[in-house]
């Protein structure tokens, strides 16, 4: 089987040839640039200076050649304009935080030195992300807000509705031109990833910090529906557009990589989610299903047991990252309750203890645990949970990738 031929076999629950895999295929799935500038060196090879298109995760954009050796079997249609900052994947430069790693990042990626600190600032020139000095990552710089006025100045569901903007023409002919070279010249499958959607996001809504939408939940239903229903309304909008130009290249789309849940629970009760979420998640989703035969991908850390069966109920196709480390995530109940209902890619191998911290004999044991409950019956795309970070000791990536070269159905 080729690489796309695997993963349609496994997201419609059907077995493949092989395990199908995703390792740094995704902006869910990826590896930190640092990390894949330590794994090239360590395996000598002659890839191309690292690129990072996600300069909010400062992920790598993987050259092929290290692709083949991850055996990954998809490939991200990356957008024109990453969502978090703003920027265009054009125009490539070399930038150096400080710790040590020269990396190619977008041109219109311009931090500004604060001290000890790298700022991006906003066109009024405050900053909305910040990094330490050789540091890793730039955090969204936000305000705290307080809870006195929390019902004061809310933004309208129409206002919200307007806020999030739609595809331009420029971004559609681009995506459509670089799905079409990736459909006839590679044999991946191909993954969207929209932008532009602020699809269902706990928190950071409308204008609210985390803890305020969460407050709100409790004290006002009919605003917090009214939001998301005008983020369905728009997204279903950005998906017609971008179905119309890519939607006969790819195979999934991730539609949402809001987090639901805590290491404990979920961050609010599962019957506000069924209540103000599903319904809408479920529009979203049966638009798709009705113009495109693209499977649905939502992304959620945490343990979050307790809406699944909802997100079923409400179409979505596929599950990600499937964080078992976490409470009430366990590998064969899951498999046991959903296996012929929902795709699990990921759960692969715990990125936050195992991979991490353990030796490379652990991480071969979870490898072969995780395959043995997940993959019987198709349904299962083998990933890490979550990216890649930096700091995860490079022969436990190698065990990982043995692991999965000795293993078939």
């Amino acid at each position: 089987m080729t690489s796309r031929e695997r993963i349609r076999c496994a997201i419609n629950h059907k077995e493949p040839d092989r395990v199908p895999v995703d390792i740094a295929g995704t902006n869910v799935t990826g590896i930190h640039v640092a990390e894949y500038i330590e794994l090239i060196r360590y395996l000598g090879l002659d890839a191309e200076p690292a690129k990072v298109y996600d300069p909010f995760q400062f992920l790598a954009r993987p050259d092929d050649i290290v692709r083949r050796v991850l055996r990954t079997d998809v490939i991200e249609l990356e957008n024109f304009i990453e969502k978090r900052w703003g920027c265009r994947n054009e125009n490539w430069k070399f930038w150096d935080s400080g710790n040590g790693y020269r990396v190619l990042v977008p041109g219109d990626f311009s931090p500004v030195r604060n001290g000890d600190y790298w700022d991006i600032p906003d066109r009024s020139g405050k900053p909305i992300g910040r990094m330490p000095y050789g540091g890793l990552y730039f955090e969204r710089v936000c305000e705290t807000g307080t809870t006195d006025d929390l019902t004061e100045n809310l933004m309208s569901p129409e206002d919200y509705y307007r806020s999030i903007p739609l595809y331009t023409d420029e971004e559609l002919k681009i995506l459509e031109r670089r799905a079409k070279l990736l459909y006839e010249n590679t044999d991946y499958s191909i993954h969207g990833n929209i932008n532009n959607l602020k699809l269902f996001t706990a928190g950071l809504i409308a204008g609210q910090t985390i803890s305020n939408w969460l407050c709100l939940l409790l004290i006002d239903e009919d605003y917090c529906y009214s939001i998301l229903e005008a983020a369905a309304e728009r997204a279903i909008e950005n998906i017609r557009l971008y179905l119309e130009a890519v939607g006969k290249y790819i195979d999934t789309m991730l539609l949402s990589t809001s987090d639901y849940g805590s290491q404990n629970g979920e961050f609010f009760s599962p019957e506000i989610f069924r209540k103000l979420y599903m319904p809408n998640i479920k529009k979203v989703n049966d638009f798709v299903h009705a113009n495109s035969s693209v499977k649905t991908m939502y992304h959620s850390c945490g343990s979050i047991a307790n809406i699944i069966e909802y997100m079923v109920e409400a179409g979505v196709d596929i599950l990600n990252p499937i964080q078992l480390s976490c409470r009430n995530m366990d590998a064969r109940e899951l498999k046991a309750k959903y296996g012929d209902r929902l795709v699990f890619w990921g759960g692969g191998v715990d990125t936050q203890t195992v991979m991490q911290h353990g030796t490379p004999e652990e991480v071969r044991a979870q490898v072969r645990e995780r395959i043995e409950i997940f993959a019987p019956g198709g349904g299962f795309v083998f990933a890490p949970v979550h990216n890649l970070q930096y700091g995860v000791p490079i022969e436990n990536i190698m065990a990982m990738l043995d692991e999965l070269q000795k293993h078939s159905y």
